[in-house]
Formats: C-alpha cells, structure tokens, sequence
C-alpha cells in the first residue's frame, strides 16, 4: 500500500494552498480532466486506463497457456518503454532477468561469453518492429547462437510487436517466432501493465487489477491526498509559483531505483514539449546527503521533489557497542528512518516544495504496480493541465530521421 502525505502543501508555515485562488482553478481543470479519463475509460476509449483492468489483465493471464519458459532464465531485449517498466518490477523484487535495454555491446558480448544461451528465454520487444537497437541486439544474438550451432534459438523468443509490417514482423513470420501483438493504442512508456509489461512475470501469479483498479476508482475522489487530480493541481501551482525546472525522486530505498528511472521516461517524454517540461532526475539516499543535499537545501528553490520513505524490514535488530554513541543510541531501521525524517522536517523549514510518498510493506511486489498506476495517471492529467498532449513524442523522431 502507498500513501501520499502532503502537509507541506496545506499547512500554513509553508504553501498554505487551502485559500489559494490558482490553486482552486488548477483543481477544477484537474477534475474535469480526471472525470474525462474516467468517461473515456467507461466508454472503452482509453487503452491505457483499460489495462489496469480485471478484464484486461485476465487477458493477459490466459496467454500463459501458449508460453513455456519453464526452467529457463529470462532475457528481455528492447529499449525505452519496452523494457523499462519490467526492469523496475525486476529490481524491486530482486528476480534475475536479465536486461539488454542499451546498445552496449561490451556487456552483451560479456553475457554472450559467459552464459550459454540454451539456458535462457528471450523476450524480444518493439513497439514499431524497426527500433535501430533493438533489432541490433537481435541480430547479433542470433549470429551468435549460429556460430554456435545452436538452431533451435527460435524456439526460445516471444517477440511482442504491432500486428503490421516491419523488420521485426518480417523476421519472426519468416522463421515461425511466437508472436504477441502490441496494444498498439497504448504507447511504450505507458505499457507498464499491458502485455508488453507483465508477460515477463506471469509466472508470479500476480492479481495486478486489485492494486490498479483502485486507482481508476481515485479518478472521481478528489478529497483523498492519492487522487491524481489534487497531486497534478498542486504541481501545476508549484510549477507557477516557484518557477519549477527540475523534478526529483529523492529515493531511501535502493530497490526503487529502476522505478524513478522509468518515471524519467514517462515525465520527459509526455511532458517535454513546447519549451514546457521538468527534468527528471533521481538521487539516492542518504548517499547523497553527503553530495547532493547542500545543493538541494542552499542552492536554487527550482526543484519539486517526491521523497520516498525507507524500508520497513527490520534486517539488523541492533548495533554492536562500540562506543558510538551517535549512531548506537538508535536501531539500525531507527536510524535511516530519522535520516529521512529528518529531511523531511528541513524541507519544510526551507519551504522546499515536497510530497512524502510512503510505501507499506517493501516485500511486497504489489506496491510498484500502485506506482506505475498513480503516475500513470497522474502525468496524463498534468500533460493536459499543461495544454500539452502527453501521449506522443514527436521530437524523437528528428534523431531517427538522421539514421
């Protein structure tokens, strides 16, 4: 479970927002969008929203019939939104699939030498079919499984793509691939819970409706601190108010690392546009305490930032006594706990702009599917809040047209 804490934004010894004349235009804008959403969803035109759904995810579910990777590791191929939210659930739940989501060719011919790949399952993932890195992978995986007499590799890729022409659907039809189509009304970064996102992990027998759907139901409940509308209103005033640049995911859990990375994508790509946009970035703590903090504290007040609570495992009951006493006066849990709070409190004196995003029970993998669903939504709304559209992006295709 999540819960978002935004005192900073109501108390009165910071932003104070409950009398705040912009914020309750922004809020109002917010909730005609978020009640748009909600009809769009009812009406079934919104594919996104739709795959947060039991319907869908059942959908999803029954094609673990046709795919058999039993006793086979996992490898998932592609770049961007095609890989970016299976690698998040990956690290947070500590599995090991196994990533090519750059054109690295270091780390894929270490892999290459290293492992055999009889041993491994390969999803193979392109929403157009002709993504220049992707295909290079590909290509270089097979030449290698050639080299090493090793025919059968086809046997071993489910390729999830569009149903139309490409390099990809030319391949995998030319030598009988599995093939699974890309929703192709649901865009890379927004695929988290679609089939591109979850095939990876059928195996777990996650019911992923139960933590998604409750956010379709925060579509029309604008009072609970979780609804999308009031966080991206509040954002909006942020971005007017303090004259936003930057975005930051200040993280006191390791495990959320590839999340915030994901989350990179999902705010550049729909949000920067038209000299519009914050850039995201991610600092880990409280590593950067001792790096990162003077900045955040002393230097300019440009930056939003979203803090995400500590773990709640208790991995050490106690420290040694040492003599200490700084430290030794607290429990190991106690101490990365005071850290954060501590931030916390500071942030607020310096009338830093902040939310605390807490997350109960860090074992528990459901907790990143509450994640993807809320940011989800929520970067819809601020897109529209900002006039922008948030589901294309168009400047991307300036590098591609130069290849």
């Amino acid at each position: 479970m999540i819960k978002f804490d935004l005192k900073f934004f109501f108390d009165s010894k910071n932003l104070n927002l409950n009398n705040d004349d912009d914020y309750k235009k922004n809020l109002d804008s917010a909730i005609n969008i978020s009640s748009k959403l909600k009809k769009d969803y009812q009406s079934d035109q919104n594919e996104i929203l739709k795959s947060f759904s039991a319907g869908y995810q059942e959908k999803i579910r029954k094609l673990k019939i046709d795919i058999s990777y039993t006793n086979k590791k996992k490898v998932v191929i592609g770049l961007g939104g095609s890989s970016s939210g299976a690698k998040a659930i990956s690290h947070y739940i500590e599995d090991d699939i196994v990533y090519f989501d750059n054109l690295d060719y270091s780390y894929l011919s270490n892999f290459l030498k290293k492992n055999s790949i009889k041993d491994y399952f390969f999803f193979v993932i392109s929403k157009s079919g002709d993504t220049f890195e992707t295909l290079a992978i590909l290509n270089l995986l097979i030449y290698h499984a050639k080299q090493n007499n090793f025919l059968d590799i086809f046997k071993n890729i489910i390729a999830i793509t569009e149903d139309k022409s490409s390099f990809l659907k030319k391949f995998i039809d030319q030598n009988n691939i599995k093939f699974i189509e890309h929703n192709p009304k649901i865009g890379g970064r927004f695929s988290i819970l679609s089939e591109t996102g979850m095939l990876p992990f059928l195996n777990l027998g996650m019911n992923v409706e139960e933590y998604s759907e409750k956010y379709l139901d925060l579509l029309d409940d604008y009072e609970n601190d979780n609804s999308p509308a009031k966080n991206s209103a509040i954002i909006l005033t942020c971005i007017k108010k303090y004259k936003l640049n930057l975005y930051c995911n200040l993280l006191y859990n390791y495990k959320l690392k590839h999340f915030s990375y994901w989350l990179h994508q999902l705010h550049a790509e729909s949000l920067g546009k038209n000299s519009t946009g914050l850039t995201p970035f991610t600092s880990i703590c409280p590593k950067d305490h001792h790096s990162m903090m003077q900045l955040y504290l002393d230097g300019p007040n440009d930056k939003f930032f979203n803090i995400f609570s500590p773990q709640d495992e208790n991995y050490f009951d106690k420290f040694d006594s040492l003599g200490f006493e700084n430290i030794e006066k607290y429990t190991p849990r106690e101490l990365l706990n005071k850290q954060f709070s501590s931030v916390v409190d500071v942030f607020h004196e310096k009338n830093i702009p902040c939310r605390v995003i807490n997350i109960f029970d860090h074992t528990d993998p459901t907790n990143i599917i509450e994640l993807f669903s809320y940011f989800l939504i929520e970067t819809i709304i601020l897109g529209n809040l900002l006039g922008l559209n948030p589901y294309d992006q168009p400047a991307v295709q300036l590098i591609k047209n130069k290849i």
